[in-house]
């Protein structure tokens, strides 16, 4: 059995949850009160380390409202989940062709997310995304890069788990410290790290220092998902720009 566990967000779509929301969360963010509310609330979970609450969007909203005395403000997420239509492009174009590619070829398919599926599930399925499971803080009991957030497809008999995603402090921390294949997909890469061929990119004398930005700027974004960081820099096994790459990688 071999495993291919996709990111979701940046790796292959577009952040819907985010586009969905944003609509409805702008006019909110944009009151300096409830925008620090929220993310005081959010980085106090993230300190907690409850991974089913961390990324629980309706509870953190709930949280901040009764926090501020608010009337209700906040969106059903449900309610804009069910109602959610998504425009072609919110899928990059290389996934559809690129997963049916790679079922062809008896890999499994796994949605690996640090969102909870009670409300990811409902997109991945929206976006006809194929896949045969999906990972979540809600499934795992576990957040990336938790190496405990892939048991679910570790504890069964699999020749390979190859994990693919866009962040480093996520996605490649996680797979190395689970002992899998390790791809970061840069959907962003610059031309003359493309002119690079995929299999010595990783041999690049200036990939440390991309790295080390790189996770610096998602750490000050997202903040670090887990409890003990660990000693290394994330070390991707591949570096591929799409999955026509991924697919090249593979074969």
């Amino acid at each position: 059995m071999r495993w291919l566990t996709f990111d979701l967000d940046g790796t292959l779509a577009h952040w819907p949850f985010r586009h969905l929301m944003r609509p409805h969360m702008e006019p909110l963010l944009a009151q300096p009160t409830i925008r620090a509310a929220l993310r005081e609330e959010y980085l106090n979970r993230l300190a907690q380390g409850d991974p089913t609450r961390v990324y629980d969007w309706g509870d953190i909203h709930r949280a901040v409202q009764e926090k501020l005395g608010l009337p209700p403000i906040f969106p059903n997420l449900f309610e804009v989940l069910a109602e959610a239509r998504f425009e072609n492009e919110m899928l990059y174009p290389d996934v559809l062709t690129g997963l049916a590619a790679f079922r062809s070829q008896g890999y499994r398919i796994a949605v690996a997310t640090n969102g909870l599926a009670r409300y990811q599930q409902v997109l991945v399925d929206k976006l006809a995304i194929p896949y045969d499971r999906m990972l979540a803080p809600d499934i795992s009991q576990a957040l990336k890069p938790d190496p405990a957030f892939w048991n679910p497809v570790r504890s069964e008999p699999v020749d390979t788990i190859v994990h693919i995603g866009d962040l480093l402090s996520q996605d490649i921390w996680g797979a190395n410290g689970a002992g899998l294949v390790a791809v970061w997909i840069w959907r962003t890469m610059p031309q003359d790290w493309r002119a690079t061929p995929v299999h010595e990119r990783t041999r690049r004398p200036d990939l440390d220092a991309v790295i080390e930005a790189r996770v610096q700027r998602e750490l000050e974004e997202h903040g670090f998902v887990g409890r003990v960081r660990p000693q290394a820099p994330p070390q991707p096994d591949y570096i591929v720009a799409d999955l026509h790459e991924l697919r090249a990688v593979l074969r």
